[in-house]
């Protein structure tokens, strides 16, 4: 993935957020220790982090589709659309499994809550 993915990853989002009302949605990764004596453990922590991204992903699907397809086309090199549309069931569920692996991408998720948090403050 490349910064270009990271911007039009925001933009998606932002659409998901004015489409479906909600605006919160990089305020729900909570910061590592937020709150609590002990930080988070990590394993912990990077749970909420998928679980997050998984929910932001399947509204993507949801709220804006052909946007979220065009970017998935993009990303896989796919150009016609109807052999995209012909591709198994769940090709997007894979597509996003191998988002989340990418080196950084959990990364974009909780930088993005701790901006918010500092920007709402």
């Amino acid at each position: 993935m490349t910064r270009k993915d990271r911007k039009t990853l925001g933009k998606l989002i932002t659409l998901f957020a004015d489409r479906s009302g909600n605006t919160k949605l990089v305020s729900m990764v909570p910061s590592q220790g937020e709150g609590k004596d002990e930080p988070e453990s990590g394993d912990a922590y990077n749970e909420k982090v998928y679980e997050l991204i998984k929910g932001v992903m399947d509204g993507l699907i949801t709220f804006v589709e052909a946007e979220i397809t065009d970017w998935f086309m993009d990303l896989t090199g796919i150009t016609d659309r109807d052999f995209y549309d012909n591709l198994p069931f769940d090709i997007e569920v894979y597509i996003i499994d191998q988002l989340i692996a990418q080196k950084g991408f959990n990364n974009f998720f909780s930088r993005a809550s701790a901006l918010y948090k500092k920007i709402r403050g």
